[in-house]
């Protein structure tokens, strides 16, 4: 007679919940995933202490679903990374082992990796390595492989953007010489008027002088400009000129240009060189968001992929 015992269920140590190409993503590493995962923290908080099962039940149901993409992504990418030769060195590992110590309080690697077998979410400090590495093969091949990049004209449109409607802006005398027609020999007289009405400036004549020359009042040539209403590389010389400084002659689709800086009208708004780096920061951020988003869609598209959650 056999034994009851032996008739009963055999217990389930593992099982396959994903199939990647000829590779798997096992249960025991997706709830590993899920219990450090910051969005099942995150959704748990939002639920509030009065949550009901089936609420808890649902929102951890989301997260599995959301983790399992998240290491199917993983699988696919660090495929790419092998074909690439892009690994992550020892000297990457100890790095970033180093900025998680300190992020989290810890006075050393060895009082993380304390933490980090005591915590028991991971079931040695070897198998937290390998999910470092990992994250650090992720992040390595995504901003080689991915087609993100932010040029200079897109911060300074993003600038220009910005800055449109805010307070600063520059009052200019404004003088505009225009050819007569389109030959070379009538370019040439604009510009050397341009350019001798810009000397005399120089020279100390005043904006009313000129403006007579022209048979007119100087609040006739007299204007406010405010930022991202001109021409970018116009707005680039007048903005940083100081007071009675004269600028050009400045080609414009209206002909040459000369202004004097009559005076800058206060403002909050920072100058392009003090913003663009912070600007350049946040746009790329968001270009790698996007090209991150395109390049696993991509992979996966090529992809064989099985879920069986």
């Amino acid at each position: 007679m056999i034994p009851s015992d032996a008739a009963a269920e055999p217990e389930l140590l593992d099982r396959v919940v994903a199939v990647v190409d000829e590779d798997i993503v096992v249960l025991s590493h997706l709830d590993r995933a899920v219990r450090s995962s910051p969005q099942l923290q995150e959704a748990i908080q939002s639920l509030g202490p009065n949550a009901t099962d089936a609420q808890l039940d649902q929102a951890l149901k989301e997260i599995r679903e959301k983790v399992l993409d998240e290491l199917i992504d993983t699988v696919l990418i660090k495929k790419e990374a092998v074909k690439f030769q892009i690994a992550a060195t020892e000297a990457d590992i100890q790095r970033y082992l180093q900025q998680l110590a300190a992020s989290n309080n810890y006075a050393s690697v060895p009082d993380l990796r304390k933490a980090v077998i005591e915590s028991g979410e991971f079931g040695s400090w070897e198998e937290y390595r390998q999910d470092i590495r990992d994250q650090i093969t992720v992040y390595k091949a995504t901003s080689m492989l991915a087609n993100w990049a932010v040029t200079e004209a897109q911060i300074r449109e993003y600038y220009r953007k910005q800055a449109r409607g805010e307070d600063a802006r520059i009052e200019v005398d404004r003088f505009v010489f225009t050819a007569a027609s389109a030959n070379s020999g009538a370019r040439d007289d604009a510009v050397a008027q341009a350019t001798g009405i810009a000397r005399r400036l120089r020279a100390g004549e005043s904006s009313e002088a000129i403006a007579a020359a022209f048979g007119g009042e100087v609040e006739d040539f007299r204007r406010t400009i405010s930022r991202g209403e001109i021409a970018p590389q116009l707005e680039d010389a007048l903005f940083p000129a100081a007071k009675d400084e004269v600028v050009g002659p400045l080609a414009t689709g209206q002909g040459y240009v000369v202004f004097r800086v009559v005076e800058h009208v206060a403002s909050e708004v920072l100058s392009y060189d003090e913003a663009k780096e912070g600007i350049r920061q946040r746009l790329e951020a968001e270009a790698y968001e996007q090209a991150e988003r395109e390049f696993r869609q991509q992979l996966r598209s090529k992809a064989h992929i099985d879920v069986r959650l």
